[in-house]
């Protein structure tokens, strides 16, 4: 298990665990993941998909359209090569739009242990 947050850590440079066990991945704009409850590193997969997919494609972190669509595709980025996908942006938006923020833990630890079937999420 620590080995692989500590591979997560490796795709966000200045990513650290506070004292709140939060994974924070990048501390400028407070993009993180709980700690609390990831026994495995399945149950980080399932915190990355659940909590980082709206900063891939929703975010709206600066003043300037061009700056916000670069973080989202460094995000959408990094995510993918803690996953070992390619999830496209409009792939990632059915994914925050199906599992985003923990609605449907079920759904995700099937669309996880699929190996990332996207018609798992195609079919609700």
């Amino acid at each position: 298990m620590t080995d692989y947050v500590f591979e997560v850590m490796k795709q966000f440079p200045g990513s650290f665990i506070n004292y709140n066990n939060e994974l924070i991945l990048i501390p400028k704009t407070n993009l993180y993941v709980g700690l609390y409850n990831v026994n495995t590193p399945t149950d980080l997969k399932f915190k990355l998909l659940e909590w980082c997919s709206r900063d891939c494609i929703y975010a709206l972190r600066y003043s300037q359209e061009w700056r916000n669509r670069r973080y989202q595709d460094d995000v959408l980025s990094r995510i993918n090569k803690c996953l070992g996908t390619n999830f496209t942006r409009e792939e990632m938006e059915l994914i925050y739009e199906r599992l985003g923020y923990s609605c449907n833990r079920e759904l995700t630890m099937k669309f996880v242990s699929s190996g990332y079937d996207m018609k798992l999420l195609e079919e609700r």
